[in-house]
């Protein structure tokens, strides 16, 4: 934001004129880096009572400045900090201005442009639908208002036929804070893509918009197309939808059954914000909706309804479906041979052929490291040799992969690890990761596999409906290490049973629920602690 940066950088002007005097007379001289030219001051350790001033002079204390006024403003900035000039200026005093209550002081600034003769840029015109945005969230904006929107975007898109992906981020903002032009925001979004692929914000705005014009259609089809390219939509999709079912009672059932279904299938953890959304609409609509938070049970049983959560396995359907696509999908890629070859894969199937069913796959780097890279092998191979000790223990058939460096590793703990585990090493630069989840498929519903790695690149490759399928499979079927104590002894993780997204048992939802919204998400496979028992009238649905 434009507005935090440029009163960071003006408190730095203020401290450096206050200095002049003093400091370059008293301080000895001193070597520059020689690339400290590249780099941007570092405006951290300033007073903040300088910048509360600076705001309270200019930006806080009425609703638009004289002429006078922004004329020292734009003089301050241009003046006490080099990186700012007559072309970026006006920008950034918009970006000071951001906040939906300051958008009388921003249409001030763009009077104060036009009557000295100046020509907003595009960067200017997009902050200012910016602004006009923010003022949206909080209340509806009059028809003038309106009109201006539409003024600005006609002069950007009459100016260029083709805009850059920045200058369409700014279009769409403004045109959803519009009644009757947001749809022209639709096809911005598909001109964003000619330079850069459209931001989780662009998608979420259009989409939120789509529910709350009544273009629920619009909205899903931007909603997948989103998870299609692994961004996760903002809080205000759900809300708004939340907002638009809740007018519609007689058909509230329904959609909220879309909505949950669509949280199923992607995996979605919703946010505390969500989640307080779905209890109010409980509380004002009894009939249709009921819904309490609730925690689980080690097992997965849930405190309101008492039932237990599905168990995540897969059926033995999807399961033939995930292991003949990934090794079309995953293990048979340009990309794998580039790490390996195909001679190497062929030898690594006709091991497996041969030596197959195991109980449990380990990831024998992997393991080796998990505790740190920097340890002395014999360390590296002890550790990996007490992991295959604990699945022997329970009677386990284990294959280890690993690499062929490791020959090198402590003779009597890999002699250990031989002796106990089928053992197959690729060459030192290959990808594990394929072959493990190759031999772990190969050899059935019942088999495990030990690594941290998240497979998340792997998911992806399966596809959108293939990817769920594989996220159930691995959660039921991934061991990792935790930690080994000073003792020796391994903390395993051993795989949750029960499933950790929403779902459906009996005619009662379960949902998940994080803190707050994050962007990337963690993929880990941990309990949330808060969860949603949902209830939806049969007769509405």
């Amino acid at each position: 934001m434009y507005n935090l940066r440029v009163l960071r950088l003006l408190r730095h002007s203020l401290i450096t004129k206050s200095t002049a005097g003093t400091a370059m007379t008293q301080s000895p001289p001193y070597r520059l880096l020689a690339s400290q030219h590249k780099r941007r001051p570092q405006l951290g350790a300033v007073p903040s009572d300088q910048l509360e001033q600076l705001k309270a002079d200019y930006f806080e204390r009425s609703s638009e400045l004289s002429n006078d006024e922004w004329d020292r403003v734009r003089s301050t900035l241009t003046d006490s900090y080099k990186y700012i000039n007559d072309s970026n200026v006006d920008a950034v005093v918009l970006g000071m201005c951001s906040s939906a209550e300051k958008l009388p002081l921003a249409k001030s600034y763009l009077s104060y442009l036009q009557a000295q003769g100046i020509k907003p840029n595009a960067a200017t015109l997009g902050r200012m639908l910016r602004v006009y945005n923010a003022a949206y969230h909080t209340r509806t904006l009059s028809d003038e208002e309106q009109a201006e929107i539409v003024h600005i975007c006609d002069t950007l898109q009459g100016a260029h036929e083709i805009l850059d992906a920045s200058s369409c981020e700014h279009l769409i903002h403004g045109l959803v804070a519009t009644e009757q032009h947001w749809q022209r925001a639709v096809p911005l979004l598909e001109m964003m893509k000619v330079t850069s692929a459209p931001s989780v914000t662009a998608y979420s705005t259009l989409a939120a918009k789509a529910f709350a014009a009544e273009q629920p259609e619009l909205a899903w089809r931007l909603l997948e197309e989103m998870l299609q390219a692994r961004k996760l939509p903002k809080c205000e999709v759900y809300l708004a939808h939340l907002a638009q079912s809740a007018q519609q009672v007689q058909t509230l059932g329904a959609q909220l059954e879309r909505l949950l279904c669509f949280l199923e299938r992607h995996d979605i953890v919703i946010s505390d914000l969500v989640a307080q959304q779905l209890l109010a609409l409980a509380q004002r609509l009894p009939q249709q909706l009921q819904a309490t938070t609730t925690r689980l049970d080690r097992m997965g049983k849930c405190g309101a309804c008492q039932q237990h959560l599905q168990h995540v396995a897969i059926s033995d359907a999807q399961f033939a479906e995930l292991r003949e696509s990934f090794l079309a999908k995953v293990l048979i890629r340009n990309d794998v041979f580039q790490k390996s070859t195909p001679q190497e894969v062929a030898r690594f199937k006709q091991y497996v052929e041969q030596t197959a069913p195991y109980d449990c796959v380990i990831d024998g780097l992997n393991v080796a490291y998990s505790t740190g890279n920097k340890k002395p092998p014999q360390q590296l191979a002890k550790l990996l040799a007490t992991v295959v000790r604990y699945f022997k223990e329970r009677r386990k058939r284990v294959l280890v992969l690993g690499r062929q460096h490791m020959r090198n590793w402590s003779r009597p703990a890999m002699q250990y690890i031989q002796n106990n585990a089928s053992v197959f090493l690729t060459n030192n630069l290959t990808h594990d990761d394929p072959f493990l989840l190759y031999a772990t498929l190969h050899s059935g519903q019942d088999t495990d596999f030990f690594s941290r790695d998240l497979m998340r690149s792997h998911a992806f490759l399966l596809g959108s409906e293939l990817k769920a399928i594989f996220r159930r499979w691995q959660q039921e079927h991934q061991y990792s290490l935790v930690t080994q104590t000073q003792t020796g002894q391994i903390i395993v993780k051993e795989p949750i049973r029960y499933r950790l997204s929403a779902h459906k048992v009996g005619n009662v939802w379960h949902v998940p629920c994080c803190e707050v919204y994050t962007v990337n998400p963690s993929e880990s496979f941990e309990v949330p602690e808060k969860w949603l028992c949902l209830s939806i009238a049969p007769n509405v649905v």
